[in-house]
Protein backbone atom coordinates (compact mmCIF):
# COMPACT_ATOMS: atom_id res chain seq x y z
CA UNK A 1 0.00 0.00 0.00
CA UNK A 2 1.40 3.41 -0.95
CA UNK A 3 1.85 5.92 1.84
CA UNK A 4 -0.29 8.99 1.58
CA UNK A 5 1.94 11.82 0.32
CA UNK A 6 2.06 15.21 1.99
CA UNK A 7 0.39 17.81 -0.29
CA UNK A 8 3.65 19.79 -0.46
CA UNK A 9 5.65 16.80 -1.77
CA UNK A 10 2.80 15.83 -4.10
CA UNK A 11 2.84 19.35 -5.56
CA UNK A 12 6.62 19.26 -6.03
CA UNK A 13 6.35 15.87 -7.74
CA UNK A 14 3.68 17.08 -10.15
CA UNK A 15 5.72 20.23 -10.90
CA UNK A 16 8.83 18.19 -11.70
CA UNK A 17 6.79 15.84 -13.88
CA UNK A 18 5.42 18.81 -15.79
CA UNK A 19 8.89 20.27 -16.32
CA UNK A 20 10.25 16.95 -17.54
CA UNK A 21 7.31 16.77 -19.95
CA UNK A 22 8.11 20.21 -21.36
CA UNK A 23 11.81 19.31 -21.77
CA UNK A 24 10.90 16.00 -23.43
CA UNK A 25 8.48 17.76 -25.80
CA UNK A 26 11.18 20.27 -26.80
CA UNK A 27 13.69 17.50 -27.52
CA UNK A 28 11.10 15.48 -29.45
CA UNK A 29 10.28 18.55 -31.52
CA UNK A 30 13.95 18.99 -32.40
CA UNK A 31 14.28 15.36 -33.45
CA UNK A 32 11.15 15.17 -35.58
CA UNK A 33 11.02 18.61 -37.16
CA UNK A 34 14.69 19.45 -37.32
CA UNK A 35 16.31 22.86 -37.53
CA UNK A 36 13.00 24.59 -38.21
CA UNK A 37 11.88 23.86 -34.64
CA UNK A 38 15.01 25.23 -32.98
CA UNK A 39 13.51 28.65 -32.17
CA UNK A 40 10.37 27.10 -30.68
CA UNK A 41 12.33 24.50 -28.72
CA UNK A 42 14.67 27.24 -27.50
CA UNK A 43 11.72 29.31 -26.28
CA UNK A 44 10.31 26.26 -24.49
CA UNK A 45 13.64 25.51 -22.76
CA UNK A 46 14.19 29.20 -21.89
CA UNK A 47 10.70 29.35 -20.43
CA UNK A 48 11.54 26.26 -18.43
CA UNK A 49 14.71 27.87 -17.10
CA UNK A 50 12.86 31.09 -16.19
CA UNK A 51 10.15 29.03 -14.51
CA UNK A 52 12.78 27.21 -12.45
CA UNK A 53 14.46 30.49 -11.52
CA UNK A 54 11.14 31.95 -10.42
CA UNK A 55 10.32 28.83 -8.44
CA UNK A 56 13.76 28.96 -6.79
CA UNK A 57 13.23 32.57 -5.75
CA UNK A 58 9.75 31.72 -4.47
CA UNK A 59 11.18 28.77 -2.52
CA UNK A 60 13.87 30.95 -0.96
CA UNK A 61 11.27 33.54 -0.04
CA UNK A 62 9.08 30.84 1.46
CA UNK A 63 12.03 29.53 3.47
CA UNK A 64 12.90 33.06 4.61
CA UNK A 65 9.31 33.66 5.70
CA UNK A 66 9.27 30.31 7.47
CA UNK A 67 12.52 31.17 9.25
CA UNK A 68 11.18 34.60 10.16
CA UNK A 69 8.02 32.97 11.53
CA UNK A 70 10.13 30.52 13.54
CA UNK A 71 12.21 33.35 14.97
CA UNK A 72 9.16 35.42 15.89
CA UNK A 73 7.64 32.42 17.68
CA UNK A 74 10.89 31.72 19.54
CA UNK A 75 11.34 35.40 20.40
CA UNK A 76 7.83 35.57 21.81
CA UNK A 77 8.52 32.47 23.91
CA UNK A 78 11.92 33.86 24.85
CA UNK A 79 10.57 37.20 26.03
CA UNK A 80 8.01 35.53 28.28
CA UNK A 81 10.40 32.90 29.66
CA UNK A 82 13.38 35.23 30.15
CA UNK A 83 11.32 37.93 31.85
CA UNK A 84 9.82 35.28 34.10
CA UNK A 85 13.28 33.96 34.99
CA UNK A 86 14.61 37.47 35.60
CA UNK A 87 11.81 38.40 37.98
CA UNK A 88 11.21 35.10 39.78
CA UNK A 89 14.49 33.19 39.78
CA UNK A 90 17.08 34.00 42.42
CA UNK A 91 19.85 32.19 40.53
CA UNK A 92 21.24 34.97 38.32
CA UNK A 93 23.62 32.56 36.53
CA UNK A 94 20.65 30.42 35.49
CA UNK A 95 19.00 33.56 34.11
CA UNK A 96 22.05 34.33 31.97
CA UNK A 97 22.22 30.75 30.68
CA UNK A 98 18.51 30.88 29.80
CA UNK A 99 19.03 34.09 27.82
CA UNK A 100 21.96 32.65 25.90
CA UNK A 101 20.28 29.31 25.20
CA UNK A 102 17.23 31.02 23.72
CA UNK A 103 19.41 33.22 21.51
CA UNK A 104 21.21 30.14 20.22
CA UNK A 105 17.86 28.56 19.36
CA UNK A 106 17.02 31.66 17.31
CA UNK A 107 20.48 32.13 15.79
CA UNK A 108 21.48 28.53 15.17
CA UNK A 109 24.44 29.55 13.00
CA UNK A 110 26.33 31.00 15.96
CA UNK A 111 29.46 29.03 16.84
CA UNK A 112 30.13 30.68 20.21
CA UNK A 113 28.30 33.14 22.40
CA UNK A 114 28.64 34.86 25.73
CA UNK A 115 27.18 37.20 28.29
CA UNK A 116 29.98 39.21 29.85
CA UNK A 117 29.48 41.17 33.06
CA UNK A 118 31.36 44.40 33.73
CA UNK A 119 32.94 44.43 37.19
CA UNK A 120 33.71 47.41 39.39
CA UNK A 121 37.36 47.07 38.30
CA UNK A 122 36.43 47.80 34.68
CA UNK A 123 37.02 44.23 33.47
CA UNK A 124 34.61 41.87 31.72
CA UNK A 125 34.18 38.28 32.90
CA UNK A 126 31.94 35.45 31.72
CA UNK A 127 28.49 35.13 33.29
CA UNK A 128 27.35 32.58 30.69
CA UNK A 129 28.95 31.04 27.61
CA UNK A 130 28.43 28.62 24.73
CA UNK A 131 31.20 27.01 22.68
CA UNK A 132 34.18 28.13 24.79
CA UNK A 133 36.44 25.82 26.76
CA UNK A 134 36.17 25.80 30.54
CA UNK A 135 39.82 26.79 30.82
CA UNK A 136 39.31 29.82 28.57
CA UNK A 137 36.20 30.90 30.49
CA UNK A 138 37.86 30.58 33.90
CA UNK A 139 40.91 32.63 32.86
CA UNK A 140 39.04 35.28 30.87
CA UNK A 141 39.50 38.77 32.33
CA UNK A 142 39.11 41.42 29.63
CA UNK A 143 39.44 45.16 30.06
CA UNK A 144 36.36 46.90 28.66
CA UNK A 145 38.52 49.03 26.37
CA UNK A 146 39.85 45.83 24.73
CA UNK A 147 36.39 44.44 23.88
CA UNK A 148 35.14 44.21 20.28
CA UNK A 149 32.24 46.55 20.96
CA UNK A 150 34.36 49.25 22.59
CA UNK A 151 36.92 49.22 19.79
CA UNK A 152 34.49 49.40 16.86
CA UNK A 153 32.47 52.18 18.53
CA UNK A 154 35.44 54.12 19.86
CA UNK A 155 33.96 53.83 23.33
CA UNK A 156 30.62 55.35 22.28
CA UNK A 157 28.63 52.27 23.29
CA UNK A 158 24.90 52.74 22.75
CA UNK A 159 23.12 50.00 20.83
CA UNK A 160 23.57 46.61 19.22
CA UNK A 161 26.36 46.50 16.65
CA UNK A 162 27.21 44.17 13.77
CA UNK A 163 30.98 43.60 13.69
CA UNK A 164 32.03 42.45 10.24
CA UNK A 165 35.12 40.88 8.71
CA UNK A 166 36.26 44.36 7.66
CA UNK A 167 36.01 45.55 11.28
CA UNK A 168 38.15 42.66 12.50
CA UNK A 169 40.90 43.62 10.07
CA UNK A 170 41.36 46.96 11.83
CA UNK A 171 40.83 46.09 15.52
CA UNK A 172 43.02 44.17 17.90
CA UNK A 173 41.74 41.13 19.78
CA UNK A 174 43.00 39.19 22.78
CA UNK A 175 42.68 35.92 20.87
CA UNK A 176 45.84 34.25 19.70
CA UNK A 177 46.07 33.37 15.97
CA UNK A 178 44.25 30.11 15.35
CA UNK A 179 42.59 30.11 18.78
CA UNK A 180 39.30 31.82 18.00
CA UNK A 181 38.75 33.47 14.63
CA UNK A 182 35.66 35.56 14.00
CA UNK A 183 34.32 37.07 10.81
CA UNK A 184 30.82 38.07 11.91
CA UNK A 185 29.72 39.05 15.43
CA UNK A 186 26.63 40.66 16.92
CA UNK A 187 27.57 42.54 20.07
CA UNK A 188 24.89 44.12 22.27
CA UNK A 189 25.47 46.25 25.37
CA UNK A 190 23.30 45.63 28.43
CA UNK A 191 22.40 48.68 30.48
CA UNK A 192 20.63 48.94 33.82
CA UNK A 193 19.38 52.48 33.81
CA UNK A 194 22.35 54.54 32.62
CA UNK A 195 24.96 52.05 33.87
CA UNK A 196 26.68 49.64 31.48
CA UNK A 197 26.08 46.27 33.07
CA UNK A 198 27.53 43.86 30.53
CA UNK A 199 27.81 42.78 26.90
CA UNK A 200 26.03 40.03 24.95
CA UNK A 201 27.89 38.47 22.00
CA UNK A 202 26.93 36.02 19.23
CA UNK A 203 29.97 34.93 17.23
CA UNK A 204 30.60 33.21 13.91
CA UNK A 205 33.80 32.38 12.01
CA UNK A 206 31.92 32.75 8.71
CA UNK A 207 31.79 36.19 7.10
CA UNK A 208 28.29 37.49 6.40
CA UNK A 209 26.59 35.16 8.88
CA UNK A 210 24.56 38.02 10.32
CA UNK A 211 22.83 40.95 8.67
CA UNK A 212 20.89 44.07 9.61
CA UNK A 213 17.71 42.07 10.29
CA UNK A 214 19.57 39.92 12.81
CA UNK A 215 20.90 43.03 14.52
CA UNK A 216 17.35 44.40 14.73
CA UNK A 217 16.13 41.17 16.37
CA UNK A 218 18.92 41.22 18.97
CA UNK A 219 18.36 44.93 19.62
CA UNK A 220 14.67 44.32 20.38
CA UNK A 221 15.55 41.43 22.66
CA UNK A 222 18.29 43.48 24.35
CA UNK A 223 15.71 46.12 25.22
CA UNK A 224 13.46 43.49 26.79
CA UNK A 225 16.37 42.10 28.82
CA UNK A 226 17.27 45.57 30.09
CA UNK A 227 13.70 46.27 31.17
CA UNK A 228 13.60 42.96 33.02
CA UNK A 229 17.00 43.48 34.67
CA UNK A 230 16.07 46.99 35.77
CA UNK A 231 12.80 45.72 37.25
CA UNK A 232 14.71 42.93 39.00
CA UNK A 233 17.27 45.34 40.45
CA UNK A 234 14.55 47.63 41.79
CA UNK A 235 12.60 44.67 43.15
CA UNK A 236 15.62 43.12 44.86
CA UNK A 237 16.64 46.55 46.16
CA UNK A 238 13.21 46.97 47.75
CA UNK A 239 13.34 43.44 49.15
CA UNK A 240 16.81 44.08 50.56
CA UNK A 241 15.64 47.29 52.25
CA UNK A 242 12.81 45.30 53.80
CA UNK A 243 15.05 42.42 54.86
CA UNK A 244 18.41 43.95 55.78
CA UNK A 245 19.30 46.76 58.17
CA UNK A 246 21.38 49.27 56.21
CA UNK A 247 23.87 49.99 59.01
CA UNK A 248 24.59 46.60 60.55
CA UNK A 249 23.71 44.16 57.77
CA UNK A 250 21.50 42.21 60.21
CA UNK A 251 17.84 41.48 59.48
CA UNK A 252 15.39 44.32 59.97
CA UNK A 253 12.93 44.06 62.85
CA UNK A 254 10.02 43.42 60.52
CA UNK A 255 11.78 40.67 58.58
CA UNK A 256 13.08 39.08 61.78
CA UNK A 257 9.53 38.92 63.12
CA UNK A 258 8.39 37.19 59.92
CA UNK A 259 11.17 34.60 60.25
CA UNK A 260 10.49 34.19 63.97
CA UNK A 261 6.90 33.25 63.26
CA UNK A 262 8.13 30.46 60.98
CA UNK A 263 10.63 29.24 63.59
CA UNK A 264 8.04 29.32 66.38
CA UNK A 265 5.48 27.43 64.30
CA UNK A 266 8.03 24.77 63.37
CA UNK A 267 9.17 24.39 66.97
CA UNK A 268 5.57 23.87 68.11
CA UNK A 269 4.79 21.32 65.41
CA UNK A 270 8.00 19.36 65.74
CA UNK A 271 8.44 19.83 69.51
CA UNK A 272 11.80 21.55 69.08
CA UNK A 273 13.50 24.04 71.35
CA UNK A 274 15.36 27.27 70.70
CA UNK A 275 16.97 30.09 72.64
CA UNK A 276 15.88 33.69 72.18
CA UNK A 277 18.45 36.36 73.02
CA UNK A 278 18.12 40.11 73.51
CA UNK A 279 21.21 42.32 73.28
CA UNK A 280 21.87 45.89 74.32
CA UNK A 281 25.04 47.79 73.32
CA UNK A 282 26.63 49.27 76.44
CA UNK A 283 27.32 53.03 76.63
CA UNK A 284 26.00 53.90 73.17
CA UNK A 285 24.35 57.10 74.38
CA UNK A 286 27.50 58.40 76.05
CA UNK A 287 29.50 57.60 72.89
CA UNK A 288 27.01 59.51 70.73
CA UNK A 289 27.16 62.47 73.14
CA UNK A 290 30.95 62.59 73.44
CA UNK A 291 32.19 61.44 70.02
CA UNK A 292 29.19 61.99 67.75
CA UNK A 293 26.71 59.75 65.99
CA UNK A 294 29.22 58.57 63.38
CA UNK A 295 31.28 57.03 66.19
CA UNK A 296 28.07 55.58 67.60
CA UNK A 297 27.32 53.95 64.26
CA UNK A 298 30.84 52.48 64.20
CA UNK A 299 30.21 51.11 67.67
CA UNK A 300 26.91 49.48 66.62
CA UNK A 301 28.51 47.93 63.55
CA UNK A 302 31.45 46.52 65.53
CA UNK A 303 29.16 44.89 68.11
CA UNK A 304 26.84 43.58 65.39
CA UNK A 305 29.80 41.96 63.59
CA UNK A 306 30.93 40.32 66.84
CA UNK A 307 27.44 38.99 67.56
CA UNK A 308 27.09 37.68 64.00
CA UNK A 309 29.82 35.19 64.82
CA UNK A 310 27.45 33.57 67.33
CA UNK A 311 25.06 32.52 64.57
CA UNK A 312 24.93 29.32 62.58
CA UNK A 313 23.17 28.93 59.24
CA UNK A 314 19.94 27.88 60.98
CA UNK A 315 19.94 30.86 63.41
CA UNK A 316 18.47 34.31 62.79
CA UNK A 317 19.54 37.71 64.12
CA UNK A 318 18.07 41.16 63.66
CA UNK A 319 18.20 44.73 64.83
CA UNK A 320 15.23 45.78 66.93
CA UNK A 321 16.18 49.43 66.70
CA UNK A 322 18.56 51.85 68.39
CA UNK A 323 21.10 49.87 70.41
CA UNK A 324 19.07 46.64 70.64
CA UNK A 325 19.51 43.37 68.78
CA UNK A 326 17.61 40.09 68.90
CA UNK A 327 18.49 36.53 67.90
CA UNK A 328 17.05 33.03 67.84
CA UNK A 329 19.37 30.05 68.15
CA UNK A 330 17.70 26.93 66.77
CA UNK A 331 17.96 23.69 68.76
CA UNK A 332 20.23 25.25 71.38
CA UNK A 333 20.49 25.03 75.16
CA UNK A 334 20.49 28.15 77.27
CA UNK A 335 23.59 27.17 79.25
CA UNK A 336 25.59 26.53 76.07
CA UNK A 337 24.52 29.84 74.51
CA UNK A 338 25.23 31.72 77.76
CA UNK A 339 28.81 30.40 77.75
CA UNK A 340 29.25 31.13 74.03
CA UNK A 341 27.98 34.72 74.27
CA UNK A 342 30.01 35.38 77.40
CA UNK A 343 33.09 34.35 75.42
CA UNK A 344 32.26 36.78 72.59
CA UNK A 345 31.62 39.54 75.13
CA UNK A 346 34.91 38.86 76.88
CA UNK A 347 36.93 38.94 73.66
CA UNK A 348 35.26 42.17 72.60
CA UNK A 349 36.13 43.80 75.92
CA UNK A 350 39.81 42.87 75.65
CA UNK A 351 40.27 44.29 72.15
CA UNK A 352 39.91 48.11 71.95
CA UNK A 353 38.21 49.50 68.85
CA UNK A 354 38.87 52.79 67.09
CA UNK A 355 35.82 55.07 67.13
CA UNK A 356 36.73 58.14 65.16
CA UNK A 357 40.14 59.21 66.49
CA UNK A 358 39.80 57.48 69.85
CA UNK A 359 40.14 53.91 71.05
CA UNK A 360 37.28 52.55 73.11
CA UNK A 361 36.55 49.24 74.78
CA UNK A 362 33.21 47.90 73.57
CA UNK A 363 30.75 45.66 75.36
CA UNK A 364 27.16 44.51 75.35
CA UNK A 365 24.64 43.08 77.76
CA UNK A 366 22.29 40.23 76.98
CA UNK A 367 19.42 38.19 78.30
CA UNK A 368 18.32 34.71 77.28
CA UNK A 369 15.06 32.80 77.27
CA UNK A 370 14.33 29.29 76.07
CA UNK A 371 11.32 27.88 74.26
CA UNK A 372 9.13 26.32 75.61
CA UNK A 373 10.42 26.56 79.20
CA UNK A 374 10.22 30.36 79.50
CA UNK A 375 7.21 30.81 77.24
CA UNK A 376 5.48 29.66 74.08
CA UNK A 377 4.79 33.07 72.53
CA UNK A 378 7.07 35.80 71.25
CA UNK A 379 5.90 38.28 73.89
CA UNK A 380 6.49 35.84 76.75
CA UNK A 381 9.97 34.91 75.53
CA UNK A 382 10.97 38.55 74.95
CA UNK A 383 9.72 39.51 78.41
CA UNK A 384 11.77 36.71 80.04
CA UNK A 385 14.91 37.62 78.08
CA UNK A 386 14.40 41.32 78.83
CA UNK A 387 14.30 40.69 82.59
CA UNK A 388 17.63 38.85 82.43
CA UNK A 389 19.10 41.56 80.22
CA UNK A 390 18.14 44.16 82.82
CA UNK A 391 19.80 42.11 85.58
CA UNK A 392 23.05 41.97 83.58
CA UNK A 393 23.02 45.69 82.90
CA UNK A 394 22.39 46.33 86.56
CA UNK A 395 25.37 44.16 87.50
CA UNK A 396 23.21 41.69 89.43
CA UNK A 397 23.93 38.63 87.34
Amino acid sequence: MLRKLHPRWLGIGLLLAGQLGIAAAALALLVRVGKASVPLAGVMLLSLLLLNAGLLLALRRYQAQKEASRRLRLLAEMNVQVNREILLNEDIELIYRTILNYLFSVFDRASTGSILILGADGYLTFAASRGFTEDFVSKFHLKLEDSFLYQVTGGNIQGTRLITNEDFRRIETVFKPGEWEYRSVISAPLFIGERLFGVLNLDSPVAGTYDANDVSVVEQFRTQIEIGLLARERYTSNIKRYQVDALTGLFTRRYFEDLFKVMLDRAMRQQESFVLALFDVDDLKSTNDSLGHLAGDQMLLAVANALRDSCRYSDIMGRLGGDEFIACYHQSEIAVMDKHLAGIRGRLRTKPTWLGDQERTLSFSYGLATFPLDGTTKDALVAAADRRLYLMKSGNR
